[in-house]
């Protein structure tokens, strides 16, 4: 089987797969993200393909690798553990995070079959009843699964946001609740695709959430994303991918 990844050179997810697929000699090949892999519904990277199809984004493991190289990935897939693999796929994917946090709901995502498909891990399982049934699942308990993993995916995205402010050399006490749901509404959507019916809005307790975030732990995300960029930019091995 041949199995393709796509990464991007300031990704930790992907910088970290990478090292530990050469470490244990996986016959994986490495690409850099372009424009174009948007008609592939590459939202997430790392984003794994298999035979031309994708079957994962992040979390990626060696180990997922591994077993798509070895046609061992296969498996039952219980209705539960794919529910918590939607949760943690949506957290791990800034642009269809922000998408949940700006509908204050996970069925924008389920309407995407494939998305749902993937984030599951039922195509890499290769049980697709098991993405039919989680989504059937996720769509009766939405209220209470947005509930339950609400403060985690607000951390998940203000980290992404410090993220941005990094590059941009901004300082995360910045962002006040206003400015936050800018960006939560520019990230969640491409033109007006994504935006809510009938009126375009993002709570404001999201909003505040974020900055509240932000203003008690920015300082620190930004400091971990720094160690974590500058150990990436020291990687000649994995930059000679991008040129």
């Amino acid at each position: 089987m041949a199995v393709e990844v796509v990464v991007h050179h300031t990704c930790s997810s992907s910088w970290k797969l990478y090292r530990d697929a050469k470490a244990r000699g996986l016959q994986a090949r490495f690409v850099p993200a372009s424009l174009a892999d948007l008609r592939r519904a590459v939202l997430g990277i790392p984003a794994v393909f298999a035979d031309g199809r994708l079957v994962l984004y992040d979390p990626v493991t060696a180990d997922d690798l591994e077993a798509l190289l070895k046609g061992s990935a296969g498996r039952d897939l219980p209705v539960d553990e794919a529910i918590q693999n939607f949760v943690t796929g949506v957290v791990y994917n800034q642009a269809l995070l922000s998408l949940a946090l700006l509908h204050k709901s996970f069925r924008p995502i389920l309407a995407d079959r494939e998305i749902a498909e993937v984030l599951t891990r039922a195509r890499f399982h290769g049980a697709p009843d098991a993405a039919e049934a989680a989504a059937r699942e996720i769509s009766r308990r939405d209220a209470q699964l947005f509930s339950e993993n609400r403060e985690k995916m607000l951390r998940a995205l203000a980290y992404g946001l410090v993220r941005e402010l990094y590059w941009l050399g901004v300082s995360p006490s910045n962002v006040d609740a206003e400015r936050a749901a800018m960006w939560i509404m520019a990230k969640a959507t491409v033109g007006r695709i994504g935006l809510q019916y009938p009126r375009p809005h993002v709570d404001r307790d999201i909003a505040e959430a974020v900055a509240a975030i932000l203003k008690e732990r920015g300082g620190h995300y930004l400091e971990k994303i720094a160690e974590e960029q500058a150990a990436i930019s020291s990687d000649r091995d994995f930059l000679s991918l991008f040129g």
